[in-house]
């Protein structure tokens, strides 16, 4: 993240999430993120679905090696989906009366085309699933951090009450101040701790053969992250008056003098949740999240909520 001199602050705080997707494979960690997902409908008034998606390539290997008189694979199947749904969700207090839908389709495909069907601005899902990484998240979590066009919250397991504190990430973008909003939102109706983080790199690292003592005395590198920190105090100010009574740190790090990323910080400061804006500049990788966004979800120990940019739109995600 680079600092700006002239910060968005511009962008109306979005409205309280009205429709949230939460896809299940039946695994303990996709419990936790179900429940997450029941909790935050709770109090944002939104309504939930949830998503279960059969892969398409189980049916064809089954079809493939099974008799004519056994055809009924895809029926089958369904069936066998409904009942585990059926004692996966007695496990979970409210999630019986929950409505689901169980289709056969490449798993992303199937998850973000409910994800369509239902309008949903947030898509819940557990950050793996029967394979349990320390650091990162499974493919079918970031496949659809991705490509979705709704914001995406991917659920560890060690995630089984409320937040309690939320690093969320600024580089003073439009898409960073929406993160920021939708982190200001979460950590005051969760009560939380609330930690916006500018990591910067000054212009002294730049040149690798420079030291900043030469060319900045003490006092204009004080000036300088003075300038910095109300920088984002003031690009922090909407969502302190959107929320009051949050709860709020206002941090900058040099990235050259301190190496401490995003989930570096988070895992510092014992955060359980990581926001941030995706956006894309230059692969076609980046395109779609956007690096840093990319890092963060090799790297973080923690739940995180990839919240996407005004307008972002993909094929896949929008049903064609």
């Amino acid at each position: 993240m680079t600092p700006s001199a002239n910060p968005t602050s511009s962008v109306d705080a979005p409205a309280a999430y009205k429709s949230i997707v939460a896809g299940t494979d039946f695994t303990p960690c996709s419990a936790v993120a179900l429940s997450q997902a029941m909790r935050i409908a709770s109090w944002s008034g939104a309504t939930l679905s949830v998503a279960h998606v059969i892969d398409t390539t189980v049916v064809i290997e089954l079809e493939a090696v099974l008799s004519e008189f056994q055809k009924s694979v895809r029926a089958n199947l369904a069936d066998a989906a409904k009942s585990a749904w059926n004692d996966f969700a007695a496990s979970i207090p409210g999630a019986a009366a929950l409505p689901v839908e169980i289709k056969i389709n490449n798993r992303i495909a199937g998850m973000l085309e409910h994800a369509h069907a239902a309008r949903a601005d947030l898509l819940v899902l557990g950050a793996f699933g029967d394979r349990r990484p320390d650091v990162g998240f499974g493919t079918l979590a970031t496949a659809c951090v991705r490509k979705s066009m709704s914001d995406v919250l991917l659920v560890r397991d060690t995630q089984k009450g409320p937040f309690r504190t939320v690093v969320v990430g600024v580089d003073f973008s439009e898409t960073s101040l929406k993160a920021l909003h939708r982190a200001a939102q979460i950590a005051a109706k969760e009560g939380a701790e609330l930690h916006a983080l500018h990591i910067h790199d000054a212009p002294w690292n730049r040149l690798h053969y420079l030291t900043p003592e030469p060319m900045t005395p003490a006092v204009m590198l004080k000036e300088y992250n003075e300038m910095l920190q109300h920088q984002l105090g003031t690009f922090a100010r909407a969502a302190i008056d959107a929320n009051p009574g949050l709860k709020l740190h206002t941090v900058c790090s040099d990235a050259g003098a301190h190496r401490l990323g995003i989930a570096d910080y988070a895992t510092k400061v014992g955060a359980d949740l990581t926001v941030l804006g995706t956006r894309g500049k230059t692969n076609l990788r980046d395109m779609l999240l956007g690096s840093t966004a990319e890092r963060v979800l090799a790297e973080s120990r923690c739940s995180v909520l990839a919240v996407k940019p005004a307008g972002f739109h993909h094929p896949l995600a929008a049903g064609v």
